[in-house]
């Protein structure tokens, strides 16, 4: 096989087993057996690659395929990781308490909503907090711009437990 194809396999393997890193990580504690195979996967991959890389070694340009593929399938990772949105993200929305609140319009939505009143440094404020599937963050943000363009928010990733274990 000619150098520039076996560099460009070796580029697009990488790209397909660093993607399916991004993946399992974010997998395997919801759907361990998911992530068992995708992991059993993404070592197969590797292992053929780096056999052909380290075989070759003295070949700067698959060396260079293989960490653009690295690169690359970090990017493509983090995108299909957007687009499959498995999890739950917590929103918190703050604004001053005299302000248009969220929470009537986010209930209407029919995501649930709690109400927090304290004590900002410039006065009484309203925290509303929500816990929403991240493939739905996007249309709460949407919302809150929608109804208090000025209002000050957060998102995290949420990591629910069960206490009925």
């Amino acid at each position: 096989m000619n150098l520039f194809l076996s560099a460009l396999v070796i580029f697009v393997l990488r790209l397909i087993d660093q993607a399916l890193t991004t993946i399992r990580g974010l997998v395997v504690s919801k759907k361990p057996f998911l992530g068992a195979f995708i992991g059993l996967v993404e070592s197969a991959i590797w292992i053929i690659v780096v056999s052909k890389v380290i075989n070759d070694i003295d070949e700067p340009v698959l060396i260079f395929g293989y960490a653009l593929g690295f690169a690359a399938g970090t990017v493509l990772g983090s995108y299909i990781e957007r687009f499959i949105g498995i999890g739950s993200t917590v929103v918190r929305v703050f604004s001053p308490a005299n302000s248009p609140s969220v929470a009537n319009e986010l209930r209407e939505k029919n995501f649930m909503v709690t109400v927090i009143n304290g004590q900002g440094r410039d006065g009484p404020v309203t925290i509303c907090w929500c816990i929403v599937p991240r493939r739905k963050v996007n249309k709460v943000l949407t919302i809150i711009k929608t109804v208090n363009p000025d209002a000050y928010v957060t998102t995290d990733f949420a990591n629910p437990t069960s206490l009925r274990k």
